[in-house]
């Protein structure tokens, strides 16, 4: 029983070591290149310092401090302020060691709060020991992990504050500052989400994080900032960052999520019309219920992808979401769901490099480069006509959400407390 024992405690640690150890290799190499780590620190110390980071609409990338980052909202200046000043090697490894930490405590509170896991099973030899280092190992060395720890997002912290909204400790102070904080450092993430919460009856906790997001937003004024000017160059360099030959064009970028990619608008808007009518239906069936179930909060997440912008990376926020699944289909026995569901999450465990050439050999359909954006040379790669697969799966992956919403009888249930409504809920028929 002891050798049983060893050889899970053995295979456990090896999984969770590889992911580790891979980033760290990553990082003596120099291969990592959070970017968007010194777009954070960057603006924040430039507002702190009372200078206008977008002074120049022209360009959609800028250089401060001796880096080229991409525009981030000026909101974020006193979350990052502090950090601006101690930016180079000691913040990049506290960032890294963060991320990973994080990693191994949201797939351990997913797996307790959802999956029937026990806190001692984590340390204890066995079975569920073995299940667990298994999940983190499959997250960590996902794409859209690795190109997180890559860039410098900062979407795990932010997947850790979504879900602990629900998980966390039972403090309205604490659920509004976690709110107001996804808000102000992404709030794209919020586009489906908040109007669902609100509707469901949580105003005290929509308004008053929109109030520190407000403050928050408004911040950078008592540094001696300009607000007009200061956000007049933050919306034209983000409207930039749209517009064909930028990095959020498909003509440029192959791993953006959102409804943009046919060279035809009009298709992109009636699409985008059909996901904001989906949303208002969801809005309509979803008000009466008190709760939020796991495959309502994946379909949102999911819309959310498709409507405002957003990267492959960002599929993250739906990992915990694709755990409670797989185990509950596993103990209902429910085997096609649970292939279909373990698809998606499989598809994201595909190195980047592989899903490049399968869009190249994609984009070699004859004809297929008048209706959709091909990309030559992404990032380096010497790859031609590279097809946009990204959007494809987000759609698809909104449409198995859809299924799974109207389909899992059982679902779990994220409950917010009443003490955060304003009236209480009605449940539905």
């Amino acid at each position: 029983m002891k050798k049983k024992k060893w050889l899970y405690l053995s295979v456990a640690t090896l999984l969770i070591m590889i992911p580790i150890l891979r980033i760290v290799i990553l990082r003596v190499n120099g291969s990592l290149n959070p970017v968007d780590l010194a777009a954070y620190s960057a603006v924040s110390r430039a507002l702190f310092e009372g200078n206008n980071p977008f002074p120049d609409h022209t360009e959609f990338l800028f250089t401060y401090l001796g880096e080229e980052v991409p525009i981030v909202y000026p909101g974020q200046m006193l979350l990052f302020a502090l950090p601006a000043y101690i930016w180079g090697n000691t913040l990049q490894i506290i960032y890294i060691l963060i991320n990973i930490i994080v990693m191994f405590f949201l797939v351990a509170l997913t797996l307790v709060k959802a999956c029937g896991f026990q806190w001692s099973d984590f340390r204890t030899p066995g079975e569920k020991q073995l299940c667990y280092a298994l999940c983190v190992f499959l997250c960590s060395v996902s794409t859209n992990n690795m190109t997180i720890i890559r860039t410098g997002q900062i979407v795990l912290i932010l997947t850790l504050c979504l879900y602990g909204m629900f998980w966390g400790p039972r403090s309205n102070l604490l659920r509004i500052c976690l709110f107001a904080f996804i808000a102000v450092t992404k709030y794209s993430i919020l586009t489906v989400f908040a109007p669902i919460l609100f509707f469901k009856g949580h105003w005290k906790l929509c308004i008053y994080s929109f109030c520190i997001f407000v403050l928050l937003s408004l911040s950078p004024v008592i540094c001696g900032n300009n607000l007009v000017e200061v956000f007049q160059g933050y919306f034209k360099a983000v409207k930039i960052l749209f517009q064909p030959g930028q990095c959020n064009h498909y003509d440029m970028c192959t791993l953006m999520c959102h409804l943009g990619f046919f060279k035809i608008s009009i298709i992109n808007h009636l699409l985008k019309i059909i996901v904001v009518g989906i949303i208002l239906w969801l809005c309509w069936r979803e008000w009466k219920n008190e709760y939020f179930s796991d495959t309502l909060l994946m379909l949102s997440l999911s819309l959310t992808m498709l409507i405002s912008y957003h990267g492959f990376h960002d599929i993250v926020l739906i990992f915990p979401l694709f755990l409670i699944r797989l185990f509950d289909f596993v103990k209902t026995k429910q085997w096609f769901q649970f292939v279909g569901t373990l698809t998606f999450f499989v598809y994201c465990i595909i190195p980047g490099t592989i899903l490049l050439h399968i869009s190249s050999w994609i984009g070699k359909i004859p004809r297929i480069d008048s209706i959709i954006y091909l990309v030559n040379n992404p990032w380096g790669f010497k790859l031609q006509h590279v097809f946009p697969i990204t959007p494809f799966f987000t759609i698809a992956l909104t449409l198995w959400s859809l299924y799974l919403y109207l389909h899992v009888k059982e679902q779990y249930r994220f409950e917010i407390p009443a003490s955060n409504k304003s009236v209480p809920p009605q449940k539905q028929d």
